[in-house]
C-alpha cells in the first residue's frame, strides 16, 4: 500500500474494514503505545496485554474520532487511561532495595536519570493538557520537526516551539517537585533516547488480528481491561469541565476576599473617626460646664447636674482611651497590609528546592541511624544529629525546627516507601502567583524512600493528603 499518513489509513479502514490499513497503523504505532504499557506494569506479558486492549479500543471507537484527531497523541492518552484501569490500585515497588537507593541519592549523575524519569514519565504525561500532550508526543516520541508538529496542531512553526517549551518546563517542574532535579536538555534527550522500545516481533500481528474481530478473540481479563478504560476516558472527558469550573472559582474567592477585608477596615476606620469626635464634643462640653461653675452662682439644681456630668467625665475619658488604642491598632494594621509583599515566584522556588534538599538529606541520615538502631528511625532530630550528612550540617536556610517527624517506626514495616511520609513541613506556605492556579497553599513532604514532594491545596488543609500517606508511630512533637 503506498505510505498514507494516520487519518487516511484510518479513513481507509472505516469505510472499506480494510486489515490491510488497520495493519499499517498499528504497525506504526504498537511500539509507542506497548512502551507506555510497558512503563505503567514493568511487565511484559501485561504489557503485550493492554497494547491489545488499545488497538481494540481504536477499531472500536474508530468511526466515532474526528477527522482531525492526532492519532498518535490519542493511542497514547488511550493507552495511559488503559495502564491505570489494569493495574488499578497496584503501586510501583521500589525499584532497588531501600538502602541501595539511598546511596544512588548521594552519587547522582546524568546517566542516573532515565532509571529516576522512566517510573515517573507517564504520570507527568497524563497531568499535560491535550496540546502540550501532543505536543510532546509528535516531539519526542515520534521526532516529528517543529513544522510537522506545527501543521498537526494548526498553528505555525514559532508556536508550536513555544508550545514544545512550555510543555517541557511542565515536564521538568513536575519531576523536580519530586526530587528529579534535572536541566531540560537533558530531561528531552533521556525522552528522546528512552521513552519509545521495540515490542515483541509477533506483537504487531497479534494485535491487528484481536483488533480486527473487535476484542472478540481477546481474553475475559483484555476485555474487562478494555470497558474499564472506555469508562475512564468517558468520565475523563466529562470531568474537564468540572475542573475549569473550580479553577475559576480558586483566583476569584480569593481577591472577593481580600476585597472584603478593605472594605471592613474602611468601615472601621470611619466608625473610630466618629465615636473619637463625639467623645471629643463631649469632653469640652464638660471643661466648659466645669469653668462656668467655677465662676458662677449656680442653683442647687444646676449644682447636682453638673455634679453627674462629672461622674460621666471617668468612663468617657476611659471610652477615648480605648479608641486611640483602637485607632492604633486599624493603623497598623493597615501598614502591614500595605508592607507585606509576597514573595516573588523565584524566591518561592528556591526556598522549595532548599526544603526538599533539606528533607532528602535528612532521611539519609535517618538511615544512616537505624543502621545502629536495629532499623528503628530516630524519634526526634537531635538523636539523629551525628549521623546527619554534611549537606545538612552545612547549610542554614533551612533548620529542624521547620519539619517534624511523623514516622519514627522500623523500617521493616514500611511495606510501600514510597508511599509513607518521613518528614512534612510544620507549616505551609501560601504560593501567592508562583503557582497554577495563583494563590494556592504548598507543603514539603519527604517519603521513606528518601524521594521529596511539594504538595498543592487550594486551602490550608492537607489533612486528606496527609492521612493518605502516614501511619502511625511516635513523632517528633
Amino acid at each position: 500500500m503506498q505510505e498514507l499518513d494516520d487519518n487516511a489509513l484510518l479513513r481507509e479502514y472505516v469505510r472499506n474494514d480494510s486489515e490491510e490499513a488497520f495493519a499499517a497503523l498499528v504497525t506504526r504505532h504498537v511500539n509507542k503505545v506497548y512502551s507506555i504499557a510497558l512503563r505503567q506494569t514493568r511487565n511484559p506479558h501485561q504489557a503485550e496485554e493492554i497494547t491489545q486492549a488499545v488497538f481494540v479500543i481504536l477499531a472500536r471507537k474508530s468511526r466515532d474520532l474526528s477527522k482531525s484527531v492526532i492519532l498518535s497523541g490519542w493511542l497514547c492518552r488511550t493507552a495511559q487511561l488503559t495502564a491505570v484501569t489494569f493495574i488499578r490500585s497496584e503501586i510501583r515497588r521500589a525499584r532497588r532495595e531501600q538502602e541501595a537507593h539511598m546511596q544512588t541519592l548521594l552519587n547522582e549523575t546524568e546517566a542516573d536519570v532515565w532509571p529516576q524519569v522512566a517510573p515517573l514519565l507517564d504520570a507527568a504525561m497524563a497531568g499535560l493538557n491535550e496540546t502540550d500532550h501532543h505536543a510532546i508526543v509528535l516531539r519526542f516520541y515520534d521526532d516529528k520537526s517543529m513544522r510537522e508538529i506545527a501543521v498537526a496542531l494548526g498553528a505555525n512553526e514559532e508556536t508550536a516551539k513555544k508550545r514544545v517549551n512550555r510543555a517541557v518546563e511542565k515536564l521538568r517542574l513536575f519531576f523536580t517537585k519530586r526530587g528529579i532535579v534535572v536541566p531540560a536538555a537533558v530531561l528531552t534527550a533521556t525522552i528522546s533516547a528512552n521513552s519509545v522500545q521495540a515490542a515483541p516481533v509477533a506483537l504487531a500481528k497479534s494485535v491487528t488480528f484481536a483488533a480486527i474481530t473487535k476484542g472478540a478473540t481477546t481474553s475475559a481479563s483484555t476485555l474487562t481491561v478494555i470497558k474499564g478504560a472506555l469508562k475512564t476516558m468517558a468520565w475523563t472527558k466529562a470531568k474537564t469541565a468540572v475542573v475549569t469550573a473550580v479553577v475559576a472559582a480558586s483566583v476569584v474567592v480569593p481577591l472577593l476576599i481580600q476585597h472584603q477585608a478593605q472594605a471592613r477596615l474602611r468601615d472601621g476606620d470611619e466608625t473610630l473617626r466618629g465615636q473619637a469626635a463625639q467623645l471629643a464634643a463631649q469632653k469640652t462640653e464638660n471643661d466648659r460646664l466645669s469653668n462656668l461653675a467655677a465662676n458662677s452662682s449656680l442653683s442647687k439644681e444646676q449644682i447636682a447636674d453638673l455634679q453627674k456630668l462629672r461622674a460621666e467625665i471617668g468612663p468617657l475619658r476611659q471610652q477615648a482611651q480605648e479608641v486611640a488604642q483602637l485607632q492604633q491598632e486599624n493603623r497598623q494594621l493597615k501598614a502591614k497590609t500595605g508592607q507585606d509583599k509576597p514573595k516573588t515566584p523565584l524566591q518561592i522556588k528556591e526556598e522549595a528546592m532548599a526544603k526538599m534538599n533539606y528533607g532528602k538529606n535528612s532521611v539519609i541520615g535517618f538511615y544512616q541511624y537505624a543502621a545502629k538502631h536495629d532499623g528503628q528511625f530516630p524519634t526526634n532530630f537531635e538523636d539523629a544529629a551525628a549521623f546527619m550528612p554534611d549537606q545538612v550540617k552545612r547549610q542554614s536556610a533551612v533548620t529542624p525546627d521547620q519539619f517534624e517527624i511523623v514516622f519514627a517506626g522500623k523500617i521493616s514495616s514500611l511495606e510501600k516507601p514510597q508511599d509513607i511520609i518521613v518528614l512534612r513541613e510544620k507549616e505551609a506556605q501560601n504560593a501567592g502567583e508562583s503557582s497554577d492556579p495563583p494563590g494556592r497553599w504548598i507543603k514539603t513532604y519527604t517519603f521513606a524512600d528518601g524521594h521529596s514532594e511539594i504538595h498543592h491545596e487550594s486551602s490550608n488543609n492537607f489533612d486528606d493528603y496527609e492521612k493518605a500517606h502516614m501511619i502511625s508511630s511516635p513523632a517528633n512533637k
